[in-house]
């Protein structure tokens, strides 16, 4: 069996080092530990421009050195992303060039002038024609998506290509992929998918779950196993289809597809917080556009980015995804992600003080939100 094993490490621009420290010796050491003891790995990784910042800020440029080693080797492959996480479909197209680019630097300077990625990750797999179009745009030339982006049935065996954006697209298997791959694969090699392509974040290894049952060893020693990057994949697959897709995440559920609510994670018509929280980042965006001319607009548009990545409605949503997830409400971090933004207006030097003030007050009430549907509902 032909396994391709996607993996994606990230942390938001605003983690702490306590949590990048315990991730690092649990998760971020780990994986570069396994792939020097089992040769036979091979991964496609989409290391975000925000971790490796982190990485850099705290101390922890012997992680970089170790990926950037086994990118040299040609184990890892690298993927282009937005640099600090943003859910792309609602993102202005301004800025997801802006993220891309920036990501695109941020990897040549820790991996190299070399280091140009073909594919691209979508964070959180959250796709749509206008944010492909973009990425084909900047040079990419495929994706690896969820399999719920597709309208019917997938052959596994041939190559898609996206109707509007031209990039070529591999599906991930969302069964195996939402379990514990190496020992999922293990346990149902008799009904597993040849090829199979596998998708998730890598903070699964050793962060969100221990294997105490050798299920690496099983997986990544395996004679019926042949580990693939998603590069190495396209070139041994069959002439294929042209594939129109639908916007949705590998988060998305069929109901909400349907309901035309495909990001409902992150903007649920239903969820207050959330509406408010991209009411809230709209203004700044604005706000923080209308001056280009401030001497600190460099600065107020980098809190502004930091202010999009998805984690802040994230950790606003109120559901437990699955086994591995936690019941995703925050205060704390919502609070932070609406605290980047109103720095980005903080920032800048130059505006009206009437301007400066709809900002804060902006912030205020949504501060208040967050913090009365906190008490109200989620404390006994």
């Amino acid at each position: 069996m032909k396994w391709v094993n996607f993996l994606h490490i990230y942390q938001p621009p605003t983690q702490s080092k306590e949590i990048v420290d315990k991730v690092v010796r649990e998760s971020y050491t780990l994986i570069p530990e396994l792939m020097k003891k089992y040769p036979n790995m091979r991964l496609t990784m989409n290391i975000t421009g925000s971790l490796l910042e982190l990485f850099d800020r705290y101390g922890h440029r012997d992680i970089i050195d170790s990926y950037r080693a086994l990118v040299k080797e040609g184990r890892i492959e690298l993927t282009g992303s937005a640099l600090y996480h943003p859910l792309m479909p609602l993102t202005s197209p301004e800025m997801m060039r802006r993220q891309i680019k920036r990501n695109s630097a941020i990897l040549k300077t820790y991996f190299g002038e070399s280091c140009v990625p073909r594919g691209f990750y979508f964070p959180e797999m959250a796709y749509s024609a206008g944010a492909g179009e973009i990425v084909k745009e900047l040079g990419f030339e495929w994706t690896v998506l969820d399999e719920i982006n597709a309208p019917g049935q997938i052959e596994p065996d041939i190559t898609y290509k996206i109707l509007d954006s031209g990039l070529t697209v591999v599906f991930r298997n969302r069964e195996f992929s939402r379990s514990f791959p190496p020992e999922f694969i293990i346990s149902n090699m008799n009904r597993a998918p040849d090829p199979l392509v596998t998708a998730h974040d890598g903070e699964l290894y050793g962060h969100w779950h221990t294997d105490d049952k050798g299920f690496y060893e099983k997986a990544f020693t395996s004679p019926n196993i042949h580990m693939v990057t998603v590069s190495e994949h396209i070139q041994e697959l069959k002439e294929g289809k042209i594939i129109k897709l639908r916007k949705g995440s590998w988060e998305s559920t069929p109901d909400e597809i349907a309901a035309r609510n495909p990001f409902a994670l992150w903007n649920s018509p239903d969820n207050e917080v959330h509406q408010k929280l991209w009411d809230f980042a709209h203004l700044v965006e604005k706000i923080v556009t209308a001056h280009a001319a401030d001497d600190h607009y460099a600065l107020a548009e980098i809190c502004l980015d930091k202010g999009y990545a998805s984690c802040a409605w994230w950790w606003a949503n109120g559901r437990k995804l699955g086994p591995f997830s936690p019941v995703c409400w925050n205060p704390s971090e919502i609070e932070k992600g609406a605290l980047m933004l109103l720095n980005a207006v903080r920032s800048l030097k130059t505006m009206p003080l009437a301007e400066r003030m709809k900002a804060e007050k902006a912030y205020t009430a949504m501060h208040d939100l967050i913090w009365s549907t906190h008490w109200a509902r989620h404390v006994q």
